[in-house]
């Protein structure tokens, strides 16, 4: 069972690791590592220099094993945005995504009272799109434009709602 926990700093060396694994997975080439926060030190830098009480991450454990990572982002008193889920890449195509989106939904209903759950896909993430649509998250319409390292994505916006 995936449960969730905050994020703390000896988490950092894990997490620059799966990141560094899903720009290889995406085939970003090696300048944007440069750009990107893959050393430990610039992941503690990054949570460190958020609001806490609306920007925050969290770790999903299997058995008190660290299996990925993901943010919240309190958008308002009873809406929340999922952001930047990683699984240890050791784990991939196992379903660990897919429980952890259940227990974040699970979280954001029981701990942060939310009743939207939203979160951005890449237009071109097919498997992830499915996998969302999978638990119940619809097309809110809302399509955005991001420019990402130099390159522009597209990403479509979906919202699951807490009965």
């Amino acid at each position: 069972m995936i449960t969730l926990r905050r994020y703390k700093k000896d988490d950092a060396e894990k997490i620059a690791s799966w990141t560094k694994d899903e720009v290889a997975f995406r085939l970003w080439c090696a300048d944007r590592f440069k750009k990107y926060p893959l050393q430990i030190d610039e992941f503690n830098q990054m949570y460190d220099n958020t609001d806490k009480n609306s920007f925050f991450g969290m770790i999903a454990e299997d058995n008190g094993e660290c299996v990925g990572h993901l943010f919240f982002q309190t958008l308002s008193p009873h809406r929340i945005k999922l952001g930047l889920i990683i699984v240890d890449s050791a784990r991939r195509g196992m379903g660990y995504g897919k429980r952890m989106l259940e227990a974040a939904i699970s979280y954001a209903k029981n701990n942060l009272k939310a009743k939207t759950v939203t979160l951005s896909v890449f237009d071109s993430n097919i498997s992830a799109y499915k996998c969302y649509c999978s638990l119940g998250f619809k097309e809110t319409g809302n399509k955005t434009v991001y420019n990402f390292f130099g390159e522009k994505h597209n990403y479509i916006e979906l919202e699951y709602i807490i009965e």
